[in-house]
């Protein structure tokens, strides 16, 4: 008798293997997904697209009963991802959402919610206007706010931004309150 396929699984793989896991799991027909999004890399003699997971180390399955444990087996793949002692599990709806964003070429980059913007705080904007400009974030009682300076005009401007378009750069050590 078959698991349960209406949520996915999580498998963690070794660092960089996703492609190839994705290529072990196709070939013992495993229902998979890797979610891949387009990224300009820039080296010092170059800049080139580069097609890149968008969850590092991390590929989703819909493995059967049987194929469980066979999906340990395959090369590059560490462990299924636990939660609350059990597998963790992705809804279906969750799973469509993302492969909707990637379809449709919304930028999309995994952020990390652990590195919180505070006072002081240096971060590149990500999207709008000032993408790609470096920022300071102020905080008040009332607002959070990031200040963009025009050197040329000797000028600043207070723009409020969203968390999400901003991506920290150096935390300030001299920092008091939180921004988020």
């Amino acid at each position: 008798m078959e698991e349960n396929q209406e949520t996915w699984k999580v498998i963690y793989c070794a660092s960089r293997q996703e492609k190839k896991v994705k290529v072990y799991l196709e070939q013992r027909g495993v229902v998979h997904y890797l979610p891949l999004v387009n990224k300009l890399r820039i080296w010092s003699d170059r800049k080139k697209w580069v097609e890149m997971p968008l969850f590092n180390s991390y590929v989703f399955v819909k493995p059967t009963e049987v194929q469980r444990d066979m999906v340990l087996q395959v090369p590059g793949v560490v462990k299924y991802l636990r939660y609350n002692g059990k597998d963790a599990e992705v809804q279906e709806k969750d799973i469509a959402l993302i492969q909707r964003l990637i379809e449709k070429g919304y930028q999309i980059e995994q952020q990390d919610m652990t590195a919180r913007l505070e006072a002081g705080d240096l971060a590149e904007v990500l999207d709008g206007p000032f993408k790609g400009e470096e920022v300071e974030v102020y905080y008040t009682e009332e607002e959070a706010y990031v200040i963009v300076s025009v050197e040329g005009l000797s000028s600043s401007y207070k723009v409020n931004l969203p968390r999400e378009v901003l991506k920290l750069k150096k935390k300030n050590k001299d920092r008091d309150k939180s921004l988020w």
